[in-house]
Protein backbone atom coordinates (compact mmCIF):
# COMPACT_ATOMS: atom_id res chain seq x y z
CA UNK A 1 0.00 0.00 0.00
CA UNK A 2 3.05 2.75 1.03
CA UNK A 3 4.15 1.74 -2.48
CA UNK A 4 1.47 1.92 -3.91
CA UNK A 5 1.25 5.74 -2.48
CA UNK A 6 4.87 6.44 -3.04
CA UNK A 7 4.59 5.48 -6.45
CA UNK A 8 1.60 7.67 -7.09
CA UNK A 9 3.06 10.41 -5.65
CA UNK A 10 6.13 10.36 -7.73
CA UNK A 11 3.60 10.50 -10.90
CA UNK A 12 2.56 13.43 -9.55
CA UNK A 13 5.15 15.07 -8.81
CA UNK A 14 6.49 14.50 -12.49
CA UNK A 15 3.46 15.35 -13.75
CA UNK A 16 3.80 18.79 -11.78
CA UNK A 17 7.36 19.41 -12.91
CA UNK A 18 6.35 18.48 -16.88
CA UNK A 19 4.08 21.11 -16.77
CA UNK A 20 6.23 23.43 -15.02
CA UNK A 21 9.32 23.07 -17.46
CA UNK A 22 6.94 23.03 -20.50
CA UNK A 23 5.47 26.39 -19.44
CA UNK A 24 8.68 27.87 -19.08
CA UNK A 25 9.91 26.66 -22.43
CA UNK A 26 6.75 28.40 -23.53
CA UNK A 27 7.60 31.54 -21.55
CA UNK A 28 11.33 31.26 -22.98
CA UNK A 29 10.10 31.21 -26.58
CA UNK A 30 7.57 34.10 -25.62
CA UNK A 31 10.63 35.90 -24.29
CA UNK A 32 13.07 35.34 -27.72
CA UNK A 33 10.34 36.79 -29.92
CA UNK A 34 9.44 39.95 -27.97
CA UNK A 35 13.23 40.45 -27.43
CA UNK A 36 13.20 39.66 -31.46
CA UNK A 37 10.59 42.47 -32.13
CA UNK A 38 11.88 44.59 -29.76
CA UNK A 39 15.33 45.01 -31.24
CA UNK A 40 14.67 45.14 -34.71
CA UNK A 41 11.05 47.47 -34.98
CA UNK A 42 12.84 50.60 -35.15
CA UNK A 43 14.03 49.64 -38.44
CA UNK A 44 10.55 49.05 -40.18
CA UNK A 45 8.96 51.19 -42.65
CA UNK A 46 5.96 51.92 -44.09
CA UNK A 47 6.29 52.82 -47.82
CA UNK A 48 4.04 54.78 -50.32
CA UNK A 49 4.75 54.65 -53.65
CA UNK A 50 2.00 56.73 -56.14
CA UNK A 51 1.27 55.68 -59.46
CA UNK A 52 -0.41 58.40 -62.17
CA UNK A 53 -3.28 56.70 -63.78
CA UNK A 54 -5.43 57.64 -66.78
CA UNK A 55 -7.06 60.99 -67.15
CA UNK A 56 -10.84 61.23 -66.85
CA UNK A 57 -13.14 64.40 -66.72
CA UNK A 58 -10.26 66.68 -66.50
CA UNK A 59 -8.72 64.95 -63.40
CA UNK A 60 -5.85 62.22 -63.24
CA UNK A 61 -6.35 58.92 -61.26
CA UNK A 62 -3.32 58.23 -58.99
CA UNK A 63 -2.84 54.98 -57.68
CA UNK A 64 -1.49 54.45 -54.54
CA UNK A 65 0.81 51.20 -53.08
CA UNK A 66 1.35 50.32 -50.28
CA UNK A 67 4.13 47.87 -48.58
CA UNK A 68 6.64 47.12 -45.81
CA UNK A 69 10.30 47.95 -45.73
CA UNK A 70 13.57 48.33 -43.58
CA UNK A 71 16.72 50.19 -43.62
CA UNK A 72 19.82 48.13 -44.29
CA UNK A 73 22.37 50.88 -43.36
CA UNK A 74 23.37 53.87 -41.35
CA UNK A 75 23.55 56.06 -44.85
CA UNK A 76 19.45 55.69 -44.91
CA UNK A 77 19.27 52.81 -47.55
CA UNK A 78 15.68 50.94 -47.49
CA UNK A 79 14.87 47.70 -48.82
CA UNK A 80 11.17 47.59 -50.35
CA UNK A 81 9.55 45.16 -53.00
CA UNK A 82 9.98 46.48 -56.74
CA UNK A 83 6.43 45.64 -57.29
CA UNK A 84 5.90 48.74 -54.65
CA UNK A 85 8.69 51.17 -56.49
CA UNK A 86 9.47 50.44 -59.37
CA UNK A 87 7.90 53.02 -61.80
CA UNK A 88 6.56 55.08 -59.58
CA UNK A 89 6.40 59.06 -59.96
CA UNK A 90 7.14 59.53 -56.12
CA UNK A 91 7.62 57.18 -53.55
CA UNK A 92 8.16 57.82 -49.72
CA UNK A 93 8.48 56.48 -46.31
CA UNK A 94 6.66 56.59 -42.99
CA UNK A 95 8.67 56.28 -40.20
CA UNK A 96 7.37 56.68 -35.94
CA UNK A 97 4.52 58.56 -37.39
CA UNK A 98 6.27 61.40 -39.93
CA UNK A 99 6.91 61.00 -43.92
CA UNK A 100 10.32 60.98 -45.41
CA UNK A 101 10.98 61.48 -49.15
CA UNK A 102 13.32 59.38 -50.86
CA UNK A 103 15.27 58.87 -54.17
CA UNK A 104 15.48 55.15 -55.77
CA UNK A 105 18.56 54.05 -56.17
CA UNK A 106 17.77 51.19 -58.55
CA UNK A 107 15.53 48.50 -59.03
CA UNK A 108 15.75 44.53 -59.88
CA UNK A 109 13.10 43.27 -61.75
CA UNK A 110 14.14 39.46 -61.40
CA UNK A 111 14.24 39.19 -57.93
CA UNK A 112 11.10 41.87 -56.99
CA UNK A 113 13.83 44.38 -55.06
CA UNK A 114 14.35 47.59 -54.72
CA UNK A 115 16.63 49.58 -52.80
CA UNK A 116 15.54 53.62 -51.88
CA UNK A 117 17.89 56.07 -50.03
CA UNK A 118 15.99 58.25 -47.44
CA UNK A 119 16.83 61.65 -48.16
CA UNK A 120 16.20 63.70 -44.88
CA UNK A 121 17.22 60.71 -41.78
CA UNK A 122 15.52 60.68 -39.08
CA UNK A 123 17.11 61.22 -35.54
CA UNK A 124 16.81 58.11 -34.60
CA UNK A 125 16.93 54.61 -36.62
CA UNK A 126 17.97 51.14 -36.27
CA UNK A 127 19.23 48.59 -39.21
CA UNK A 128 18.50 44.95 -39.80
CA UNK A 129 22.32 43.92 -40.92
CA UNK A 130 22.31 40.70 -43.48
CA UNK A 131 24.98 38.23 -42.72
CA UNK A 132 25.57 36.35 -45.68
CA UNK A 133 26.60 33.71 -43.78
CA UNK A 134 23.91 32.63 -42.56
CA UNK A 135 22.07 29.70 -44.62
CA UNK A 136 18.86 28.06 -45.14
CA UNK A 137 16.73 27.42 -41.94
CA UNK A 138 15.55 23.41 -41.56
CA UNK A 139 11.76 22.83 -42.54
CA UNK A 140 9.59 23.83 -38.66
CA UNK A 141 11.94 26.19 -37.73
CA UNK A 142 10.04 29.51 -35.92
CA UNK A 143 10.35 32.65 -38.00
CA UNK A 144 8.69 35.87 -36.74
CA UNK A 145 7.99 38.74 -39.58
CA UNK A 146 7.83 42.55 -38.73
CA UNK A 147 5.84 44.60 -40.98
CA UNK A 148 3.81 47.70 -41.28
CA UNK A 149 0.25 46.09 -41.95
CA UNK A 150 -2.72 48.88 -42.74
CA UNK A 151 -1.81 52.00 -41.17
CA UNK A 152 -0.89 50.01 -37.84
CA UNK A 153 2.72 50.68 -36.54
CA UNK A 154 5.19 47.68 -36.68
CA UNK A 155 3.79 44.57 -35.91
CA UNK A 156 5.45 41.17 -35.36
CA UNK A 157 4.02 37.62 -36.44
CA UNK A 158 5.27 34.25 -35.89
CA UNK A 159 5.09 31.33 -38.37
CA UNK A 160 7.60 28.49 -39.38
CA UNK A 161 9.22 27.76 -42.36
CA UNK A 162 7.49 25.64 -45.07
CA UNK A 163 9.42 24.77 -47.60
CA UNK A 164 12.86 25.67 -49.41
CA UNK A 165 11.71 25.52 -52.98
CA UNK A 166 13.27 26.20 -56.49
CA UNK A 167 10.32 26.13 -58.61
CA UNK A 168 6.39 26.26 -58.30
CA UNK A 169 4.75 23.58 -61.08
CA UNK A 170 6.55 25.09 -64.35
CA UNK A 171 7.85 28.06 -63.17
CA UNK A 172 11.81 28.09 -62.07
CA UNK A 173 12.88 30.68 -59.27
CA UNK A 174 15.88 32.55 -60.08
CA UNK A 175 17.32 31.32 -57.12
CA UNK A 176 16.32 29.03 -54.00
CA UNK A 177 13.00 31.08 -52.28
CA UNK A 178 11.78 30.12 -48.33
CA UNK A 179 8.73 29.25 -47.83
CA UNK A 180 7.18 30.35 -44.80
CA UNK A 181 3.51 30.41 -43.23
CA UNK A 182 3.32 34.27 -42.54
CA UNK A 183 0.99 35.73 -45.14
CA UNK A 184 2.19 38.87 -46.64
CA UNK A 185 -1.66 40.97 -47.35
CA UNK A 186 -2.57 43.94 -46.17
CA UNK A 187 0.98 46.40 -46.43
CA UNK A 188 3.31 43.32 -45.37
CA UNK A 189 4.80 42.61 -48.86
CA UNK A 190 8.42 43.33 -48.46
CA UNK A 191 8.84 42.70 -44.73
CA UNK A 192 12.12 41.22 -43.32
CA UNK A 193 11.88 37.89 -41.69
CA UNK A 194 14.18 36.69 -38.81
CA UNK A 195 14.66 33.42 -36.85
CA UNK A 196 13.86 33.60 -33.09
CA UNK A 197 18.32 34.49 -32.46
CA UNK A 198 17.43 37.47 -34.32
CA UNK A 199 19.16 36.21 -37.33
CA UNK A 200 18.20 37.76 -40.84
CA UNK A 201 17.04 34.93 -42.54
CA UNK A 202 15.24 36.78 -45.90
CA UNK A 203 13.06 39.42 -47.60
CA UNK A 204 9.36 38.66 -48.44
CA UNK A 205 8.77 38.93 -52.17
CA UNK A 206 5.94 37.21 -52.99
CA UNK A 207 2.48 35.80 -51.72
CA UNK A 208 1.37 32.51 -52.00
CA UNK A 209 -2.71 32.70 -51.79
CA UNK A 210 -3.83 29.48 -51.61
CA UNK A 211 -1.66 28.72 -48.80
CA UNK A 212 -2.25 32.47 -47.12
CA UNK A 213 1.63 32.58 -46.46
CA UNK A 214 4.68 33.54 -48.75
CA UNK A 215 8.02 32.98 -50.10
CA UNK A 216 10.92 34.97 -49.25
CA UNK A 217 14.66 35.68 -50.85
CA UNK A 218 17.89 34.11 -49.03
CA UNK A 219 20.10 36.27 -47.60
CA UNK A 220 22.56 35.32 -49.71
CA UNK A 221 20.63 36.63 -52.76
CA UNK A 222 19.25 39.46 -51.18
CA UNK A 223 22.78 40.58 -50.64
CA UNK A 224 24.06 40.19 -53.88
CA UNK A 225 21.26 42.40 -54.79
CA UNK A 226 21.71 44.96 -53.04
CA UNK A 227 25.46 45.15 -53.36
CA UNK A 228 24.69 45.41 -57.22
CA UNK A 229 21.73 48.10 -56.80
CA UNK A 230 23.42 50.25 -54.41
CA UNK A 231 26.97 50.25 -56.31
CA UNK A 232 26.17 50.70 -59.82
CA UNK A 233 21.84 51.45 -59.90
CA UNK A 234 21.33 48.00 -61.14
CA UNK A 235 21.38 44.23 -60.88
CA UNK A 236 23.23 42.45 -63.96
CA UNK A 237 22.76 39.35 -64.54
CA UNK A 238 24.67 36.21 -65.60
CA UNK A 239 23.66 34.10 -68.68
CA UNK A 240 26.40 31.78 -70.26
CA UNK A 241 24.12 30.84 -72.62
CA UNK A 242 22.78 27.61 -72.80
CA UNK A 243 19.67 25.49 -72.21
CA UNK A 244 19.24 22.14 -70.26
CA UNK A 245 16.91 19.50 -70.01
CA UNK A 246 16.65 16.61 -67.25
CA UNK A 247 16.61 13.05 -67.49
CA UNK A 248 13.87 11.84 -64.94
CA UNK A 249 13.50 8.30 -63.72
CA UNK A 250 17.33 7.32 -64.12
CA UNK A 251 19.65 6.46 -61.52
CA UNK A 252 22.60 8.86 -62.95
CA UNK A 253 23.97 11.10 -60.35
CA UNK A 254 24.01 13.70 -62.62
CA UNK A 255 20.91 13.79 -65.32
CA UNK A 256 21.06 17.59 -66.44
CA UNK A 257 22.21 17.84 -69.96
CA UNK A 258 22.94 20.79 -72.42
CA UNK A 259 19.79 20.39 -74.50
CA UNK A 260 21.30 23.30 -76.58
CA UNK A 261 24.59 25.26 -76.37
CA UNK A 262 23.91 29.17 -77.81
CA UNK A 263 26.12 29.53 -81.18
CA UNK A 264 28.58 32.04 -80.32
CA UNK A 265 27.59 32.04 -76.46
CA UNK A 266 29.42 31.76 -73.65
CA UNK A 267 29.25 28.38 -73.07
CA UNK A 268 29.70 27.33 -76.77
CA UNK A 269 33.14 29.69 -76.71
CA UNK A 270 34.33 27.65 -73.44
CA UNK A 271 34.19 24.54 -75.42
CA UNK A 272 30.76 23.48 -74.23
CA UNK A 273 28.56 20.98 -76.55
CA UNK A 274 25.04 19.71 -76.75
CA UNK A 275 24.62 16.49 -74.83
CA UNK A 276 27.25 17.61 -72.38
CA UNK A 277 26.19 16.49 -69.04
CA UNK A 278 26.19 18.62 -66.29
CA UNK A 279 27.98 18.72 -63.29
CA UNK A 280 28.61 22.08 -61.59
CA UNK A 281 28.31 25.56 -61.60
CA UNK A 282 30.54 28.02 -59.78
CA UNK A 283 31.31 25.18 -57.18
CA UNK A 284 27.62 24.54 -56.69
CA UNK A 285 26.65 20.85 -57.79
CA UNK A 286 23.84 20.40 -59.91
CA UNK A 287 20.78 17.58 -59.44
CA UNK A 288 18.40 18.56 -61.56
CA UNK A 289 17.22 20.78 -63.54
CA UNK A 290 15.59 23.43 -60.79
CA UNK A 291 19.27 23.76 -59.54
CA UNK A 292 20.51 25.59 -62.47
CA UNK A 293 19.04 28.87 -62.34
CA UNK A 294 19.93 29.02 -58.51
CA UNK A 295 23.62 28.32 -59.83
CA UNK A 296 23.73 30.79 -62.70
CA UNK A 297 21.98 33.61 -60.19
CA UNK A 298 25.04 34.05 -58.28
CA UNK A 299 27.69 34.21 -61.46
CA UNK A 300 28.36 37.87 -62.28
CA UNK A 301 28.99 39.24 -66.11
CA UNK A 302 32.50 39.75 -67.36
CA UNK A 303 33.76 37.10 -64.52
CA UNK A 304 34.91 33.27 -65.09
CA UNK A 305 32.47 30.91 -63.77
CA UNK A 306 34.18 26.87 -63.43
CA UNK A 307 31.53 24.45 -65.01
CA UNK A 308 32.29 20.88 -64.96
CA UNK A 309 30.37 18.55 -67.59
CA UNK A 310 30.44 14.92 -68.54
CA UNK A 311 31.41 13.66 -72.19
CA UNK A 312 31.43 10.55 -72.55
CA UNK A 313 31.57 10.11 -68.91
CA UNK A 314 35.03 11.62 -69.11
CA UNK A 315 35.15 14.66 -66.86
CA UNK A 316 35.44 18.29 -67.76
CA UNK A 317 36.33 21.35 -66.46
CA UNK A 318 35.83 24.88 -68.67
CA UNK A 319 35.82 28.13 -67.19
CA UNK A 320 33.25 30.44 -68.79
CA UNK A 321 33.41 34.20 -68.88
CA UNK A 322 29.86 34.96 -68.01
CA UNK A 323 27.98 37.89 -70.39
CA UNK A 324 25.16 39.64 -69.38
CA UNK A 325 21.64 38.17 -69.01
CA UNK A 326 19.42 39.80 -71.93
CA UNK A 327 17.28 42.56 -70.23
CA UNK A 328 14.35 41.78 -72.65
CA UNK A 329 13.69 38.70 -70.70
CA UNK A 330 13.38 39.61 -67.23
CA UNK A 331 10.40 41.45 -65.50
CA UNK A 332 9.10 42.34 -62.49
CA UNK A 333 8.50 39.05 -60.18
CA UNK A 334 5.01 38.97 -59.22
CA UNK A 335 3.44 39.94 -55.79
CA UNK A 336 1.68 36.15 -55.87
CA UNK A 337 2.33 33.22 -57.40
CA UNK A 338 -0.28 30.62 -57.66
CA UNK A 339 0.03 27.14 -58.95
CA UNK A 340 -3.45 27.08 -60.68
CA UNK A 341 -3.06 23.74 -62.41
CA UNK A 342 -1.65 20.24 -62.02
CA UNK A 343 1.60 19.71 -63.50
CA UNK A 344 1.80 16.29 -65.01
CA UNK A 345 5.51 14.52 -64.79
CA UNK A 346 6.75 13.55 -68.16
CA UNK A 347 9.59 11.45 -69.22
CA UNK A 348 12.01 14.27 -70.41
CA UNK A 349 11.76 17.77 -68.63
CA UNK A 350 13.37 21.15 -70.44
CA UNK A 351 13.75 25.04 -68.86
CA UNK A 352 15.59 27.35 -70.57
CA UNK A 353 18.48 28.96 -68.46
CA UNK A 354 19.48 32.94 -69.47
Amino acid sequence: MLMRVAWIASLLIFGAWAQLNGAGKALALQGRLVDVFEANKDAIVRVKAAYKGQEKEGSTNVLLRVGTGFFVSKEGHVLVSASRAAGADRVWIEFQGKAYATEAIGHDRLTNISVLKVIDLPESFSIIPIDTSVGHPPLGSIVISISSPLDFQPSPSMGMVTGIDKRLGTKFFPTDYIRTSIPVDGGRGGCPILDINGRFIGMTVAAIPELDSSYCLPADALARVRDDLVFSGKVLHGWLGFEVGELLDTEREHPVYFSKVVEDGPAAQAGLEKGDWLVSIGGRTITQAADVAGAVFFTRPDQFTPVKVLRDEESIEVSIKTATRPEASIEIAPTEVSQVDAVEAEAEANTAVE
